[in-house]
């Protein structure tokens, strides 16, 4: 389904609008931490769908932009207006959280806390690594974990000033990466291939203006969306209650399917959990059949080659200090990565000389329109230069060879354009790519060739801005512009803006992240995510630690899964073009990832709702049915919010999204 276009009477990027947007993008980032790691409620952003940024929106088009219209209609806000809000709020939400924050600050703490005389993890991975790159006051790292006694709290800037400063040139270069790469791909997704941008339906819908005579929002006024909303309610407030209260019932909405499978080979495929989350379910409503069918069968197609490799008694080796994928896809993922980039570059082949031509002065030059887009032609290819010179010289600096600065350049490239790729093509909620330079590298050449320390130079900065994210900024980006396609005019004023959010949020984030956990008794004592404080690095200190004193050894194998991934990606692409072959390799580029543990029962789930009421009600039916699973959406935005606020006075969080 493509979202509505939405009638244009005004500007979208009003005075109003953007000082809304901002003030409360700015209150989400300062309590996102707090939220997220102390209370562990459910994350306010975590996801490319905030909760906190469809909520605003819900109340502005559902309650005040109602009242507004009954008793003021000449202050009602606009539809534009209302969007802008959002999308000010969507571009700044990740910052705080997995965007950026969540692993960025920990990360700069870590090794100087960790290290001791048992590890000797200094001696043996970053001694090499450059002073400014670390907090090296013992004090100030050990207080970051453990915190200071009560009556002592406070937080030693001195000791982070540097480190920050340094760190935070990396962070504007990749920022800034982000918002060129969206601002190229833009008029081919949104005008020339049309993406579907499900995740944009719902605030659209929302912004509808009503007709002539009423005041509420066509979809607000469906009885089916409040059925939905209803049932959606009354599952969360028996499920919260019970954990205040753990003598009333409780409803299960997940299940471990593996329970039953406790001997070889089954016991060696991983979990395989069934999860019901009713936000997943109305948006995967939306998707194309093609595209919700592919996600949840490559995930299991990849638990499958994970039994038939373990009963054939092949080795099938874990991640290099990563999470929860296996080895073999994750370069396999790579390969498909490098395949869809030059896919995508090939499609957009006319789209990328106009903008050559017009940013270089060629002779085509002239015939060239860029007024309407977010950045100039000639900005795009100067910023994109920038950015990525800047990382290169950032790597060279810290002492980086030039092998594994072309790998990791390659690799953020592959994370922003395959991530927003998934976000704005299939809805995915959050998606992380299962695989970093570590991988691609040790696993091929080994770690032989390279020192250790600027090894994981490089791992640390792919860990804190782009290895395992849940909210990136250019599809966020992508959808904020995706909201004014019907107002082109708007785009550059909308671009500015979102990038004055982004900055100024940036500064609330991280001044918000670090004094979380020194005024909370430390990062130790905040269990909730102990991946988040210690777990990620110390998985891959341990693999750095043990390749200097062993070096890990690669395998011509793992370049042929690299060439294997490569081909069956480009196979796929092809067969969908040349004969609308039904499996999209969007699901074969996520299928071990995590969003993909998480979400794929729920995928599943609105797959065969959709092909149910298609098979025997037809088109009309899904139409009808559409305000329900939209109710499905904002049921659990809105009771998240509630819970959320009652985990602030009780103490107790109830995560009502995936975690």
């Amino acid at each position: 389904m493509t979202a509505p276009l939405l009638r244009v009477r005004a500007r979208a990027v009003t005075p109003r609008a953007v000082l809304i947007g901002l003030l409360l993008s700015v209150f989400f980032c300062a309590v996102t931490p707090y939220n997220d790691f102390k209370i562990a409620a459910t994350y306010i952003a975590g996801t490319q769908f905030p909760i906190g940024a469809l909520f605003v929106l819900f109340v502005f088009a559902g309650g005040i932009n109602t009242a507004l219209r009954r008793w003021a209609p000449r202050h009602a806000f606009l539809p534009g207006e209302l969007l802008t809000i959002w999308t000010l709020i969507l571009v700044a939400s990740g910052l705080p959280s997995s965007g950026m924050m969540r692993y960025a600050i920990p990360w700069i703490v870590y090794p100087d806390y960790a290290s001791d005389s048992k590890n000797n993890y200094e001696a043996r991975v970053w001694h090499d690594i450059p002073n400014y790159l670390k907090v090296t006051d013992t004090d100030a790292a050990t207080a970051f974990f453990k915190g200071y006694p009560r009556g002592q709290e406070h937080v030693p800037w001195g000791a982070w000033a540097g480190p920050l400063f340094f760190w935070g040139i990396l962070a504007i270069c990749f920022l800034t990466a982000s918002f060129c790469i969206a601002a190229l791909v833009r008029r081919q997704w949104i005008e020339n291939e049309k993406f579907a941008f499900p995740l944009v339906t719902l605030p659209l819908l929302l912004c509808e203006e009503p007709e002539p005579g009423r005041w509420v929002t066509p979809i607000l006024r469906a009885p089916l969306l409040w059925v939905g909303f209803g049932v959606v309610t009354v599952v969360h407030t028996m499920k919260g209650v019970h954990l205040l209260y753990p003598s009333v019932p409780d409803i299960r909405l997940e299940w471990d399917l593996m329970q039953g499978f406790t001997s070889h080979p089954w016991s060696e495929i991983g979990p395989i959990d069934a999860k019901i989350y009713p936000l997943v379910i109305g948006i995967s409503y939306l998707l194309s059949s093609e595209v919700c069918f592919s996600l949840w069968f490559f995930h299991l197609f990849y638990k499958a080659e994970i039994l038939f490799g373990v009963s054939q008694n092949w080795t099938v080796a874990g991640p290099i200090g990563a999470y929860t994928y296996k080895e073999f896809h994750g370069i396999e993922a790579f390969g498909g990565g490098v395949a869809l980039l030059l896919w995508l570059v090939w499609s957009a082949r006319s789209h990328l000389r106009d903008i050559w031509d017009k940013a270089t002065a060629g002779p085509r030059a002239r015939d060239i329109d860029d007024s309407g887009e977010m950045l100039s032609h000639r900005a795009i290819l100067v910023g994109m230069v920038a950015s990525y010179g800047g990382i290169a010289a950032w790597m060279a600096f810290a002492h980086v060879p030039a092998l594994l600065i072309l790998t990791t350049l390659l690799i953020m490239t592959l994370a922003i354009v395959t991530i927003s790729w998934v976000v704005c093509q299939a809805g995915m909620l959050f998606m992380a790519q299962p695989y970093a330079s570590t991988d691609v590298i040790a696993t091929t050449l080994g770690t032989a060739l390279f020192k250790i320390a600027p090894f994981y130079t490089v791992a640390r900065w792919e860990s804190m801005f782009f290895y395992d994210t849940r909210e990136m900024l250019a599809p966020s980006v992508l959808m904020g512009a995706k909201t004014l396609e019907s107002t082109p005019g708007e785009l550059r004023a909308l671009f500015k803006v979102m990038v004055v959010s982004v900055l100024l949020n940036l500064v609330v984030s991280c001044v918000a992240s670090i004094r979380m956990p020194y005024y909370n008794g430390g990062g130790n004592s905040l269990i909730t995510n102990t991946l988040m404080y210690g777990g990620a690095q110390r998985r891959v200190l341990n693999f750095f630690a043990g390749a200097s004193d062993v070096p890990f050894k690669g395998s011509w194998i793992n370049v042929v899964h690299i060439v294997g991934g490569f081909v069956g990606v480009l196979g796929l692409l092809v067969l969908r073009a040349r004969f609308n072959f039904g499996l999209h390799p969007i699901g074969f580029l996520c299928a071990s990832v995590f969003a993909m543990h998480e979400l794929w029962f729920s995928i599943l789930v609105a797959w065969a709702s959709k092909a149910l009421i298609q098979r025997y009600t037809g088109l009309k039916g899904y139409k009808h049915a559409l305000p329900f699973f939209m109710g499905l959406i904002i049921g659990d935005v809105v009771n998240a919010i509630i819970w959320i606020a009652l985990g602030y006075m009780t103490g107790v969080g109830y995560m009502l999204t995936p975690n």
